[in-house]
């Protein structure tokens, strides 16, 4: 590993091993989830799902950041390759990941009124077999913002009025319905399509 990267290459195999971990972990939720009978459960473990997808893609993520900056640290001169090139951030504090951990998780709730809201699970899909059902792809979008975002310590410090109408603005939601969103109805369990098709509602609960 070059000198340049601030990471070992027990830490480079210890994060390989996670993303390994945390998509065997992902399998087995979203299996359990699509089987279970009783509604809350299923919505639990679907949220435990995608927990751990969203751990597996950030750690991809990262080890794909860190193959970059290996070969860009190759290509250059041994002057340059004594100047560090790339820093981790400052780690987060417990305060940081607590607030952080909680406002995902109100945001995500409150932004999925919105989308439910504005386009009804009872809507029929625009193409036969349900690809572009709007549901499901805002409330994927809604995850990828989620997962750019969360990482920023400042995340979360914002009134969370604030954040849902900001959210809903990046979405090319209804600013009126994320005013609003206090007074809109909770999703169901698999609102958005059938349980056993659509994957697993997303998770933003708890602390993990």
């Amino acid at each position: 590993m070059s000198d340049a990267l601030a990471i070992t290459e027990a830490e480079a195999a210890g994060l390989s091993e996670l993303a390994a971990l945390d998509l065997a972990m992902a399998r087995d939720f979203a299996a359990r989830a699509q089987a279970a009978e009783d509604p809350d459960a299923a919505n639990a473990l679907a949220r435990s799902y995608q927990r751990m997808a969203r751990s597996y893609r950030q750690s991809l993520a990262l080890k794909a950041k860190l193959r970059l900056e290996v070969l860009e640290a190759d290509r250059e001169t041994p002057r340059r390759r004594l100047q560090p090139t790339w820093q981790a951030p400052a780690p987060l504090t417990p305060a940081d990941e607590a607030r952080i951990d909680a406002r995902a998780e109100e945001l995500h709730d409150a932004v999925e009124r919105v989308i439910w809201a504005e386009h009804e699970p009872a809507d029929p899909p625009e193409t036969e077999n349900g690809a572009d059902d709007p549901c499901g792809l805002l409330l994927d979008r809604l995850e990828e913002w989620l997962d750019r975002h969360i990482s920023d310590p400042a995340f979360g410090r914002q009134p969370l009025d604030d954040h849902v109408v900001a959210t809903c603005r990046a979405l090319g939601l209804s600013p009126d319905l994320a005013r609003r969103w206090r007074d809109l109805p909770g999703p169901a369990v698999a609102a958005c399509g059938d349980v056993s098709k659509t994957p697993p509602g997303p998770a933003w609960r708890g602390s993990g």
